[in-house]
């Protein structure tokens, strides 16, 4: 049976004859294995390893479809734990089997090694305890968890665009912020909580043109029509070159022909674990959807 030694509040000096019997110590313990997760609501259990399951992204609101394209970072698990004796030793836990000695897991840093809980207590020839979970592994299955808001499409002018007049774009301000989730897995070594955040930093405006891809780096400026033009600017518009004549339409009217337009806003995905430990996930791209009728004005030049 293996104790765990919660606190060591002060420096604890071994007696002479436990010493003695410490003079060859037992060899250091080194384990390693493969990581899975299995998702029950918000609490995850997993096994210690490597690498990590991706995720999708959500269905959004009406006239618009998120999609995901998210994947777990994973990372190469070191040898850990890595069980060396503890030079300070000590005596047993209260009814443990004396045949044994006090290690310290080398991997355990931090506020787990300020605890103690990196200091086992160890009998001789059997096998320690393993290691809590991967930290990289329970960020995969948060990521996966995390729940993204879908862009809604806004323009101005709003019902039709116009043949080289400036096209206002924007997105829906309200879902410009960092989304977060966590996830918790727990072992016989102890537990995992693991928090990914996601944060928007661009968004790719597909004009439906053929005319190079709008960046916004921002969500866009929305136009207020109770403001004098020249008392406002956007960092964020297109100008049409051609109409959107012969384009399908979202009705079935030819006269309301309309370019097919696409934002996708770009998440940059992060992930912070136990002990100050972090790292990066995949980035994660939401899309939305709508059309803009885009008209030639004519003119008589007399």
């Amino acid at each position: 049976m293996l104790s765990v030694r919660v606190l060591r509040i002060a420096t604890v000096t071994a007696p002479l004859v436990l010493l003695a019997t410490m003079l060859s110590p037992p060899p250091a313990f080194a384990s390693q294995g493969t990581g899975a997760c299995s998702d029950s609501g918000n609490t995850v259990g997993c096994t210690a390893g490597t690498g990590g399951s991706g995720g999708t992204g959500t269905t959004g609101g009406s006239g618009a479809t998120t999609t995901g394209d998210n994947s777990g970072g994973g990372t190469t698990a070191p040898s850990c734990p890595n069980y060396v004796a503890d030079p300070q030793g000590g005596a047993p836990p209260a009814g443990e089997n004396p045949n044994g000695a006090w290690y310290i897991n080398t991997c355990a840093v931090g506020t787990q090694q300020g605890m103690a809980t990196g200091i086992v207590w160890i009998v001789n020839n059997q096998p320690p305890p393993p290691p809590p979970p991967d930290p990289a592994v329970v960020a995969a299955q948060a990521d996966s968890q995390l729940q993204l808001a879908t862009p809604t499409l806004t323009f101005s002018p709003a019902a039709t665009a116009y043949v080289n007049f400036s096209e206002w774009l924007w997105i829906n301000p309200a879902i410009w912020h960092p989304f977060s989730t966590s996830a918790t897995a727990c072992n016989a070594g102890g537990c995992t909580t693991v928090a990914a955040t996601a944060t928007p930093v661009y968004v790719t405006w597909d004009t439906g043109d053929m005319a190079p891809v709008t960046v916004c780096y921002g969500p866009g400026t929305p136009y207020r029509a109770s403001v004098p033009f020249s008392e406002q600017s956007t960092q964020c518009s297109h100008t049409y070159e051609i109409s959107s004549y012969g384009e399908p339409s979202p009705n079935g009217l030819e006269a309301d022909a309309a370019f097919p337009i696409t934002a996708t806003v770009n998440w940059n995905v992060t992930w912070a674990g136990p002990d100050g430990s972090t790292g990066q996930l995949a980035a994660i791209n939401t899309k939305g959807t709508s059309t803009l009728k885009v008209q030639q004005i004519e003119s008589v030049l007399k």
